[in-house]
């Protein structure tokens, strides 16, 4: 009789096990087959094309942004609009150029130029070469900004933003770095802080490059109408900066139209790493962004969506060896005195705009969000070891990326991806 009562609770025992596990299978394949996060399988590499002939646009595009009608004789091809790039980097000067169908090749001979639409000129009209840093009691001190690092076309004022940054900046001043111009690149307005001067959250070392929009809604619902994106990443993330990439969201024209000089333009801090050292410097494990290396470097990005599916991907390259300080060696890509992390990868990071949902409403902390998915364009690069992304813009329209590589020390190509649209 007790033989029989514990072989029938086991039997019920062994049968709840068995709902239970069904249940769960139910529970999983009941869950939506996407996450609504974009990953790297969603990209599809359309090919390159090349920048217009002559000195001028060798050592080009440190900043890149997107114009839609930008050149009204361009043909229906699916690549339609213009881009606002730099042109030589010692020139600090910013044109307008046309979009020439891409073409898969490694041979950048058999690349398609592109045209100049507005020649290159001072888009800063004159505040790049004057530089003027005020310490907290007042005093003006001299500066410097080395280049236009970010441009980005703002449809609902119809100007083109652009930041200035010093990037060697070893005083780690926190300068202005923000302003606008007219679409043919007059009437230069700035400069403005991104964020509260003095305060090391809103410093200059994390804002001064890269520009780029979130979708208006998403910047509705979490970010007050702030749509546009800025960050900056310095060696080391020393002086100021961060140690990996940064996010932050502004809106200048809540400002005035335009603000005026010297505004502290408000921002919310969305992503950033703050320095450790020289802890993460010796144990990159350390850092907030695992495996973080000094000479790690972002160049741009683009917040994207489709659909029911969004990402904030970031281009750049990143270092795969151990930190090191001094001159070049031979696995790494410059021979100058400075931070080195041989050998390299070019790299596209892959981050949760719910996650920075979080950080926006005060759920997660800014160093609390990491990249979900990575991806390393060994078949697309034209240069696997040293090349660079320096530069991104995005067609949201179309959900086009144009990502500018440094292929090596003057060549540049343009390389476009779309982003798959459907299951």
């Amino acid at each position: 009789m007790n033989s029989m009562n514990r072989s029938r609770k086991a039997s019920v025992f062994l049968l709840f096990i068995f709902i239970g596990f069904i249940l769960a299978l139910s529970e999983v394949h009941a869950k939506p087959s996407t996450s609504g996060l974009l990953y790297s399988s969603d990209l599809v590499y359309k090919g390159a094309f090349a920048f217009p002939k002559g000195d001028v646009w060798s050592y080009s595009g440190q900043a890149l942004t997107y114009r839609p009608q930008g050149d009204k004789s361009d043909p229906d091809d699916g690549f339609s609009g213009s881009l606002y790039v730099t042109g030589h980097v010692n020139n600090k000067g910013v044109g307008e150029i046309s979009i020439p169908k891409p073409i898969i090749s490694k041979d950048r001979n058999k690349l398609l130029r592109a045209r100049v639409l507005q020649g290159q000129q001072d888009i800063t009209g004159g505040h790049i070469d004057n530089c003027v840093y005020y310490t907290r009691d007042g005093r003006k001190k001299q500066c410097t900004y080395r280049e236009i690092s970010g441009l980005e076309y703002l449809d609902d004022v119809r100007k083109v933003a652009w930041n200035v940054r010093d990037w060697y900046n070893v005083s780690g001043l926190d300068m202005d770095s923000l302003g606008w111009s007219n679409l043919d690149m007059t009437h230069a307005q700035g400069l403005w802080h991104i964020g509260e001067r003095f305060n090391t959250e809103f410093h200059n070392g994390k804002t001064c490059n890269y520009l780029f929009k979130a979708p208006k809604a998403f910047s509705d619902k979490y970010l007050k109408g702030k749509w546009l994106i800025s960050g900056n990443h310095r060696q080391a993330g020393a002086h100021g900066g961060s140690q990996g990439p940064t996010l932050y969201a502004s809106a200048p024209w809540e400002h005035g139209n335009p603000p005026k000089p010297r505004i502290q333009v408000a921002s919310i801090a969305l992503l950033y790493y703050p320095e450790i050292y020289p802890d993460c410097i010796e144990k990159p494990a350390l850092c907030h962004y695992k495996g973080y290396r000094a000479d790690d470097s972002w160049g741009g990005g683009a917040w994207v969506e489709v659909e029911n599916r969004t990402a904030v991907l970031i281009f750049g390259r990143k270092g795969q060896g151990k930190n090191f300080y001094g001159d070049g060696r031979g696995m790494d890509c410059s021979p100058y005195k400075g931070w080195h992390s041989g050998p390299y990868v070019p790299l596209i990071l892959f981050y949760s705009p719910h996650q920075l949902a979080e950080v926006a409403v005060g759920k997660r902390k800014p160093w609390k969000v990491l990249p979900y998915d990575t991806y390393v364009p060994k078949k697309e690069i034209h240069n696997l070891r040293c090349g660079e992304f320096i530069s991104v813009a995005y067609d949201s329209d179309r959900k086009i990326i144009y990502a500018v590589e440094a292929v090596d020390e003057g060549s540049r190509v343009v390389h476009v991806w779309s982003i798959l649209n459907g299951k």
